[in-house]
């Protein structure tokens, strides 16, 4: 605390200037123990012997009033002085943490400062010791080049003896070599021919599996139109010549999923579209194919054109 004083008399010596007003005014300026005067009316007792009620009574309520305004006008004071009491509080208080912050900062320049030093020492340290590790490194190239330098000599010594052999052996391997290469690309034709051919045959069995899907594909859609066709009431008013195309997901046993009947191309009339709809899921469960076939009946899409 007196240190705080020491640092920042002047606040010190302004908050107890401003609790020694306060208090001053608190004992001197209020009298709180002041208890109501009577107020006393002048009454003219010689022209009437009753005195006027609403005058007396207005008179009480103005003194009340005063009294009232004085002890608010009281209370604003304090209240004034206990708010200036409470900045000033706050202001010394701000004034301690400014100065706790600088000390912190201080103090963190100095840990800082500290940790660099430390940082530079260990970087010196470092440079020293990679300086003796790079020196031993190089002894132990030059060692280990001189070693290879002899190895070289004898490997190129060994390589001149071998060389003669190998233009030997290089011309019988070339012999070799071309011999096959004759048998490899005959081979290679061989195999060719042969893949070639169980291309042309695997893709003309394709080509018939897909002839025989798509008629199979055509007849089923075909069913379905028929069946569909045989339950559709014709909306009455309804042009003729209308169609629209048809999106349906179904199941293995030809039952519709449900909610999945969807008008994808509409044929501009919307009862006749709405009655599209009615007659697919009357005419549930639709004929299907079995089997692998089935798999792209999971979602069809169909132009139903209807058959007078």
């Amino acid at each position: 605390m007196l240190d705080l004083i020491r640092r920042n008399p002047l606040a010190f010596i302004l908050s107890a200037a401003a609790h020694v007003l306060v208090v001053g005014f608190m004992v001197v300026g209020v009298d709180w123990r002041e208890k109501p005067q009577k107020v006393v009316t002048q009454v003219d007792v010689v022209k009437a012997r009753v005195v006027d009620e609403s005058r007396l009574q207005s008179e009480i309520n103005k003194q009340k009033k005063l009294q009232q305004q004085k002890k608010d006008k009281e209370k604003q004071r304090i209240a004034a002085l206990k708010k200036k009491q409470a900045a000033e509080k706050k202001r010394l208080a701000d004034l301690e943490k400014q100065r706790k912050q600088r000390e912190k900062t201080e103090k963190q320049k100095i840990i800082e400062t500290k940790k660099k030093a430390e940082a530079e020492k260990k970087r010196i340290a470092e440079l020293e010791k990679k300086r003796k590790t790079e020196e031993k490194k190089a002894k132990a190239a030059e060692k280990k080049r001189k070693e290879l330098e002899a190895k070289r000599v004898a490997e190129e010594k060994k390589r001149k003896e071998t060389e003669a052999k190998r233009i030997a052996e290089e011309k019988q391997r070339k012999a070799e070599e071309k011999k096959r290469k004759a048998e490899k690309v005959a081979r290679e034709k061989a195999a060719r021919d042969k893949a070639e051919r169980e291309a042309r045959e695997r893709e003309l069995a394709q080509q018939l599996a897909a002839e025989a899907a798509a008629r199979e594909s055509a007849s089923a859609i075909a069913a379905i139109t028929q069946k569909i066709n045989r339950v559709w009431l014709r909306p009455i008013g309804s042009a003729e010549g209308l169609k629209c195309t048809v999106r349906v997901r179904l199941i293995p046993t030809g039952d519709i999923v449900p909610g999945s009947v969807a008008i994808i191309k509409s044929s501009g009339n919307g009862a006749f579209d709405r009655s599209v709809e009615q007659a697919i899921y009357k005419a549930e469960p639709l004929p299907v194919p079995k089997g692998p076939a089935f798999e792209q009946f999971r979602s069809i899409d169909f132009v139903f054109d209807p058959v007078d």
